[in-house]
């Protein structure tokens, strides 16, 4: 076991359990379920089950909740209310939500309530008032290290990255659960010392624990016609309103349905006008969000999938256990996750010449293959404001902006960020992401910034907005600035189709590559940086240059839109050719095998 992380070293906390398929909600029904219990909430729980959401919320109207409340003896009220805040929660009713959990809680103080509360609340961007609750969960059950995990995750989002990634390594040490060592990986990644060795050995460490190659399929008996049309299928938790969505929607459209029958395998928890979507786009959709591994591995199997393609990686909720079973004889990851999965049982992964170094290869299980567009490809928003006016011109001063997640901006990035407005005197700084709502949070960035010599008049911390004012606060900004070594994809891409610039310090990294990748696709090379000194250099200088920043602005939409980071035709042409050459490569071997077997002894 590893040597307690010195945040924790004043705990009592030791290995314990938390009922896990509890907050799923996937087993919920089995774990509660009394007799006398409405049907209205088991309804609504099955649909949840399904990722219904808006079947769930229709059944709960206001009939249901008075039943609920009139329920009688008290035990049973207490169950029923415990899951009619659950339910409430997952369908986006919050108010309610809390408060049924708040009168569950009063009576039955659980530690798993009081986690679903948290978990919720900080999907509002109340991230203090999540920790709190998960702190009385732990008074409750202070041996438990899954809380503690959860508490990490927490930390990591008001901006401790490295306390929160310690504990995160030590419960994954500690009780060797998956899930919990998936999301120490994706932590990883927001270190400002991110080590490529060590990253690669944790991604290898999680396999050798959870899907060792013992339990891969090797007979899978697919026609190996080079030349057919080929079924692939698409694995994802995103097919919703999220951002891996938008960026694959346009490989969706771009397929070339002679060359390829798609099939859709979506693990979505709250379906959404997306989903529904998607599901009209793909040849065949299938929903599999109630299902257990073992299932959905034969499921896919059945469906004689030739090329399966997963584009979560170790992010939520994601299906790698079922790739670790190989049902299918070629497995191919990109898009959701910036990294390996570390599984040998998934063969290759799609990047490009920017996105990772030549000698990348050393740090991945998956072969690269390197997409001569680019490894994303961006479709712009329809409903995207107009690109207005470049506001120093009227502001008299230059606007930085980063509308990164804050889990992305480390103690340099911050000294950097200060030198820059040191630098540039007047200059305003404009934050926006999840938890800037958090008063705490705002003011940790704030005082840092400040500590470091930059006015607190001088910067602005936002959080949630619906996606037009969102994208429109583009308009309030001059110059983006990306963070590192975690550098930000979605709104790179966001504030480049609103003519903001983007200034990218490069690293070794994939996850410090991406803006490179992005900028070169649009011709913005230029504005890509290979140490500290030039980053602050060129941020500097392009501040003092207000007529070729309005002159970007103004010509950057209509060149990134011809650009190859939005030809979705020239990309989806790539990526169907990697296919072909993967399936022909395993047809020649199978073949080749095969007729080896054949030979008379």
């Amino acid at each position: 076991m590893s040597n307690k992380p010195a945040c924790l070293r004043a705990s009592k906390a030791r290995p314990g359990r938390l009922n896990f398929e509890v907050v799923e909600c996937r087993d919920l029904r089995l774990s509660i379920e009394r007799d006398g219990l409405p049907n209205c909430l088991l309804d609504a729980l099955a649909a949840l089950k399904h990722g219904e959401v808006r079947n769930a919320n229709a059944i709960l109207d206001e009939k249901a909740i008075e039943q609920v409340s009139s329920i009688q003896p008290e035990e049973l009220f207490l169950d029923a209310a415990f899951v009619l805040a659950t339910i409430l929660s997952r369908v986006g009713r919050y108010s309610q939500a809390e408060e049924w959990f708040l009168r569950f809680l009063e009576k039955r103080p659980e530690p798993v309530a009081y986690v679903m509360l948290a978990e919720m609340v900080v999907s509002q961007g109340r991230l203090w008032d999540g920790v709190k609750y998960v702190k009385k969960a732990l008074e409750i059950a202070p041996e438990n290290l899954r809380l503690q995990a959860i508490l990490a995750g927490y930390l990591i989002k008001a901006g401790s990255c490295e306390d929160g990634v310690a504990i995160l390594q030590w419960v994954s040490d500690s009780i060797k659960d998956r899930i919990v060592h998936s999301k120490l990986l994706w932590h990883l990644h927001q270190l400002q010392n991110l080590d490529p060795q060590y990253v690669y050995d944790q991604h290898r460490l999680w396999a050798s624990r959870y899907a060792p190659t013992s339990v891969a399929r090797t007979d899978h008996d697919n026609d190996p016609d080079p030349d057919r049309r080929l079924r692939i299928g698409y694995i994802s938790p995103d097919f919703y309103g999220h951002s891996v969505a938008y960026f694959f929607e346009s490989l969706l459209d771009g397929h070339d349905r002679a060359q390829v029958e798609l099939i859709g395998y979506g693990n979505v928890a709250r379906q959404d006008d997306v989903t529904e979507r998607f599901k009209a786009k793909f040849d065949v959709y299938r929903n599999i969000r109630p299902l257990s591994d073992q299932d959905v591995f034969r499921l896919i199997s059945e469906d004689k999938i030739d090329i399966l393609v997963d584009l979560a990686g170790h992010t939520t909720d994601n299906r790698l256990f079922v790739l670790s079973r190989r049902p299918a004889p070629i497995q191919v990851s990109f898009l959701g996750y910036p990294d390996t999965t570390g599984l040998e049982q998934v063969d290759y992964r799609f990047t490009d010449q920017w996105a990772d170094l030549p000698d990348a290869q050393r740090f991945y299980t998956e072969r690269l293959i390197r997409l001569p567009s680019g490894f994303i490809c961006y479709r712009p928003p329809e409903f995207a404001p107009p690109v207005r006016q470049l506001p120093a011109l009227t502001n008299g001063f230059v606007t930085f902006c980063s509308f990164n997640n804050n889990q992305k901006i480390n103690p340099t990035v911050m000294d950097i960020w200060a030198a820059i407005l040191r630098s540039v005197p007047d200059s305003r700084l404009l934050l926006k992401f999840p938890c800037g709502d958090d008063p705490v949070v705002a003011r940790f960035y704030i005082k840092g910034l400040a500590s470091r010599g930059v006015d607190p008049s001088r910067v602005t911390v936002l959080g949630r907005l619906p996606v037009i004012q969102h994208l429109d606060l583009y308009n309030q900004a001059d110059i983006g600035l990306d963070t590192f070594p975690y550098h930000g994809t979605t709104t790179t891409c966001e504030a480049l189709w609103m003519g903001v610039p983007v200034i990218s310090l490069i690293g070794s990294h994939h996850v410090s590559r991406v803006g490179l990748s992005i900028l070169s696709r649009v011709g913005l090379e230029a504005f890509a940086s290979t140490s500290v000194k030039e980053y602050i250099a060129k941020a500097v200088a392009l501040a003092k240059q207000t007529t070729q920043l309005a002159a970007i602005r103004q010509g950057l939409r209509k060149a990134m839109a011809r650009s190859r980071l939005c030809d979705y035709k020239a990309y989806s042409r790539d990526v169907e050719a990697a296919y072909r050459q993967m399936w022909q490569d395993w047809c020649k071997a199978r073949t080749g095998t095969k007729a080896m077997q054949e030979v008379p002894v």
